[in-house]
This record gives C-alpha cells, structure tokens and sequence, in this order.
C-alpha cells in the first residue's frame, strides 16, 4: 500500500469508533493545553520582568560598588547626590541617575500621600511612556521630566481614597507625598486582579527623591551618542576616586541587566517544572491511546490475517495502525493547543501581563504529541503485524 492508502484506511478505521477516539483524546487535549497555557504565561511574565527591567538602555552603564572589607564603616557612601554634578563634567557623560535594580522597578516605591485629613499608601513608578488606561487627564510628558514639574497619575482607586468617588474632579489637585507636593494630571483604570502591579506614576526625577533609602548603591551614567562605554567609564572611575578617597573598594561597570537575567531563570525553572508536572497527563492520554490501539487490534484481528494472506507485508500493517495512533495524538495536540491558547487569552485578562504564545511552544507541542502517539502507538502496532495469520483468522 501506498503512503497515502494507509492513511486513507487509518482515517476509515478511526472514523468507525467516533465517540471511542474522541475520548481516547481527552487525555492528549488536557496535557497539550495545561503545556500550552503555562509556557505561555511563563513567556508572558519573562516578558514583563524584561519589560520592567529595561530602564537602562544600551548607552548606559551601571557603575556599581565593591567594598574591600564589608565590614568596614568606610564603604557606607561610595556615592552622593553631589556626585552627579560633577560626573556630568566628564567628557562623554549627558546624564548621571541613581541605579534602580530590577526588583524596585517590578514593585515601585510605597510612600504615603496626604490630602487635607485623608491618606493613602501609593505604589509609586516612573512613567516610561506606558500605555496607560486612562480614565481622566492625560499622561506624563518629557517636557514634565525636563522642567522638573512634581506631577502624578493616580489609580481610580487611590484617587477615589483621597478625593472621594467623583475622581474627573480630582484632576489639577494637589497631594503631598513625602514633603513634595504633587499635582494630579492623570486618574488609571486599577485592574481589579489579586496579582495586579499596576502603580502610580511620577516623572523618573521624582522617583528618585520619594525613594526612602536615602545611601546609593549603584548609579547609572547615560553616554553621549558615539562614545565608547569602556573609556567614559575609567574617566567615570578616576573622578569618584578623586571625591571619595576615603573609601575602600573599587568602582566597577556592572551588567544592567544582571538582575532581569536572574529573574528569567528562576521563571524558566518554575515554569518548566510546572509544565512538567502539568504533563503528567499526556503520559496518562499516552496510556489511552495505547489501551484503545490494543482494542483495536483484538477487535480487528480477522481483517490482519485476511490482508496478510493475501499478500500485505507486516511493515504495512505496523504502519497503518502507528499511523492510526498518530492520527488520535495529533487531532487532540491540535485541539489542545487552540484550547490551550484560548485559556491563556481569558487568563490574560485577569492577570497584570498578556500570555505570550511563541513559535517555539507551538512547534514543541505538535512535536510531542507526533511523539507520544509514536511511542504509545509503536507497541500495539508491532503487535498487529506480528500476528500470525492463520491464527487471527480463525481465532
């Protein structure tokens, strides 16, 4: 038999026992679409820890801080706000800012706002041209970072603490957030989820002055466009070594992205071991197929020998039934995974990021479920052809 005979009869033969191969699948479906749903949210949440953690850009680098005795009381301040000025004078630096590492850029920086006798705690961020949902007012502009101007975008649900329910009136107000007073140009939609992170916005230079921890561990040095890192960097190092000669340790270019990498493989460890888990039950599907392939091959025992007395080769009967369990593995891996990405798009409505379907999970997925219909399917059909054909005709 030709290729395409033996999977015209392997369809034949499945569309006999309809409800049977149906259920035989369920198992495949369930496996395929947890698979599906939790990679997909894994890659969802790598991407928002990236997205959080690319503050800094290619042409800055991070000038962190290494103490020769971490007990010494000498290493306290290996920085000061008055560097700033004074590093600007380096040739090559546009602009220097306290370091931020990833997990402050996740979770912000909680101060307390005042408004007349009403408080509330506020989760606070830079903006960084975020696609908001705005309900009221607008968002933060550069010409607000550029001019030093203390505005602030407040959730529907911090606003309505301080301002009461009529939040379109809470607009061009003023709240006074750790001695700074802060006009109010913007009210956001407070997703309602228990993991949600949405915060509330300041300009990247206010953030910097509400964060509590006055020490600064590490500081970020923006280039000037053609400069190379490596030479801004030792003039970057010789100029704190001239203002801090009392402190021990040595300045050094660190990773910016140290903390975000970190990050990414603990979400792949967690992921992967969840997805695993979560494939428990393509093995049970897997046990299914095989189970109703064994069926089929007891119930069909009189149709191999006829064909094999009259001529049909043992690899063509092997063929057809592996063919047969490929089919039930890949129509359920198929379903499973439009099932699997249906999940993660209504998923990706109560959670603070969107799943990320990639090219990578797809393909992984129809992979293993070729894979698992080759390998529970292998047995029974080895089986079949290895009937002896007078035997299964008149047995």
């Amino acid at each position: 038999m030709s290729f395409l005979e033996l999977i015209n009869s392997a369809v034949l033969s499945l569309r006999t026992h309809k409800l049977r191969v149906f259920l035989t699948m369920i198992g495949i479906i369930i496996g395929i679409s947890s698979v599906v749903v939790i990679l997909s949210i894994g890659a969802g949440l790598k991407a928002q820890v990236n997205k959080s953690t690319s503050d800094v850009d290619a042409n800055t680098i991070t000038v962190n801080f290494e103490p020769k005795d971490e007990r010494s009381p000498s290493v306290v301040n290996p920085f000061d706000y008055k560097d700033f000025q004074k590093l600007k004078n380096v040739d090559g630096v546009e602009k220097v800012s306290k370091s931020s590492n990833g997990l402050e850029n996740l979770i912000g920086v909680n101060q307390n706002a005042v408004f007349f006798d009403k408080q509330t705690y506020l989760n606070i961020d830079k903006y960084n041209n975020d696609n908001l949902n705005l309900m009221y007012g607008k968002n933060i502009t550069k010409e607000d970072s550029d001019f030093k101007n203390y505005v602030i975008i407040l959730t529907d649900e911090h606003a309505k603490a301080l301002f009461g329910n009529d939040l379109k009136d809470s607009i061009g107000k003023g709240i006074k957030v750790k001695g700074e007073f802060f006009k109010v140009i913007g009210i956001q939609n407070q997703d309602s989820s228990v993991l949600s992170m949405t915060k509330d916005y300041v300009p990247g230079f206010a953030r910097d002055i509400l964060e509590d921890d006055t020490s600064i561990n590490s500081i970020d040095v923006k280039l000037i466009q053609g400069y190379d890192p490596k030479n801004v960097f030792k003039e970057v190092k010789k100029e704190l070594e001239a203002l801090h000669p009392d402190v021990k340790g040595t300045y050094t270019q660190g990773d910016p992205n140290a903390i975000s990498k970190t990050f990414e493989k603990i979400i792949s460890s967690v992921t992967g071991f969840i997805a695993v888990v979560s494939g428990i039950s393509l093995f049970v599907g897997g046990i299914g197929v095989m189970n109703i392939m064994y069926v089929s091959v007891t119930e069909r025992r009189r149709e191999i020998g006829i064909r094999r007395a009259i001529g049909a080769k043992p690899g063509a009967i092997l063929s057809q039934f592996l063919i047969e369990s490929i089919f039930i593995t890949v129509i359920g891996g198929i379903i499973g995974i439009f099932a699997g990405c249906l999940i993660a798009s209504i998923a990706g409505i109560f959670l603070p990021f969107k799943p990320v379907i990639t090219l990578s999970i797809l393909a992984g997925s129809s992979a293993t479920s070729i894979i698992i219909g080759i390998i529970f399917g292998i047995i029974p059909a080895y089986r079949a052809a290895n009937l002896d054909p007078i035997q299964a005709i008149y047995k």
